[in-house]
């Protein structure tokens, strides 16, 4: 048998031991390591609100409209051939890529720049074309397509002198880029306002 010895630590080392245990536990505990802070991500707003209104051609009014043509007679040019009374409509709006936001960091402001207000297009509506023929002779296989090219030609010309179609539409445009934007401007700026010219 093997006479196994046993040494024996005296009570101060042992207390010792634990002190210098319990210390570096406490110092692991206490001790973090320096984390620097690591900023916000800045968000620059107007590119954020750049996309959020692009969607190009987006007409913000469309509106009705009847008209009367006179189809002259080709011969004599004073005299009517027929009359077309037609019904169509007029899409205006703005090309909402083009719209640029400016921001003011002096007066905390958003500033939205529509571009000009324009015709988009217009549709006449071929079924619901009504004659009223002067000379019966002019009833014939090409009255469509000449009354429909009239129709349209007669509805850009009326759509070009129609100010108050592009206001309702520059209207539209506004009231459509302040509902896109303004509840971005107010939770990411909260102390910015939006302006729309």
């Amino acid at each position: 048998m093997e006479n196994a010895v046993k040494k024996k630590l005296s009570p101060k080392v042992v207390l010792l031991i634990a002190i210098a245990l319990i210390d570096l536990f406490a110092a692991a505990l206490v001790y973090q390591p320096n984390e620097k802070e690591t900023p916000e991500p800045e968000v620059d707003i107007t590119v954020t609100l750049k996309k959020i209104v692009e969607t190009s051609d987006l007409s913000t009014s469309v509106f009705k409209y009847e008209g009367i043509v006179e189809i002259p007679d080709p011969k004599k040019p004073k005299n009517i051939d027929y009359y077309i009374c037609y019904s169509a409509e007029v899409y205006a709006g703005i090309d909402f890529s083009e719209v640029q936001f400016i921001e003011d960091k002096e007066k905390k402001t958003i500033t939205a720049k529509l571009p000009e207000v324009k015709i988009l297009d217009t549709v006449v509506d071929p079924n619901k074309l009504d004659f009223l023929f002067m000379d019966k002779k002019a009833n014939n296989v090409t009255v469509t397509a000449t009354a429909l090219t009239a129709c349209e030609t007669d509805i850009q010309q009326e759509c070009t002198s129609e100010s108050a179609l592009l206001e309702t539409a520059r209207t539209n445009a506004t009231n459509v880029v302040r509902a896109l934007a303004e509840p971005v401007v107010e939770q990411v700026c909260e102390d910015y306002t939006l302006v729309v010219e």
